[in-house]
């Protein structure tokens, strides 16, 4: 049996906005600043993260 990968998204209010591990190895940063980033880059929107 073969498995999808899974990846972390970024999500503003609710829309699909950008896959979180390759954004951080473009940004050349871990998951955790990458995370910190996006959610200090959008402040006036709602951010959130799923694993998909």
């Amino acid at each position: 049996m073969r498995r999808k990968p899974k990846t972390i998204w970024c999500f503003l209010n609710g829309k699909k906005h950008c896959d979180v591990i390759k954004w951080a190895l473009a940004a050349n940063v871990d998951k955790d600043e990458a995370k910190r980033l996006l959610t200090a880059q959008y402040p006036n929107l709602e951010v959130t993260f799923k694993i998909l």
